[in-house]
């Protein structure tokens, strides 16, 4: 009980710590990439993904998922908006869906396995 209450009121550290991590890449990209990934952060922060609610671990996948892109394209040494185009939101937008998306896949497998084991059990 004490453990939940102290989730509510400070919330989980696990997920602090990875969202910590996550921003100390960012602060080592390029100029230009950290740049673009605060503004695309805070845009998905803002309009969260289209029909569909925005936990955290969804955003961290999320948000892990776009700084690996923006880690691998910078390696490369393409510029930042070879990567996400001049229609930036339509890029958010578009990259939020697929996230969504990916998420409601293995949301889908978690549950058929589930559901296999226990049938499978009771008969």
């Amino acid at each position: 009980m004490l453990d939940s209450i102290i989730k509510l009121i400070i919330g989980d550290m696990e997920e602090k710590r990875a969202y910590k991590q996550m921003m100390k890449r960012v602060d080592v990209l390029p100029k230009d990439y950290r740049f673009a990934f605060r503004k695309i952060q805070h845009y998905m922060f803002s309009v969260g993904p289209l029909g569909g609610d925005m936990t955290i671990f969804t955003d961290l996948t999320m948000f892990k998922d776009l700084v690996d892109l923006f880690e691998a394209s910078a390696a490369e040494g393409r510029q930042v908006l070879d990567v996400i185009g001049s229609d930036v939101g339509k890029f958010s937008d578009e990259f939020m869906r697929a996230s969504v998306t990916n998420t409601e896949t293995v949301r889908e497998k978690l549950n058929k396995e589930i559901m296999e084991k226990f049938n499978k059990e009771e008969q």
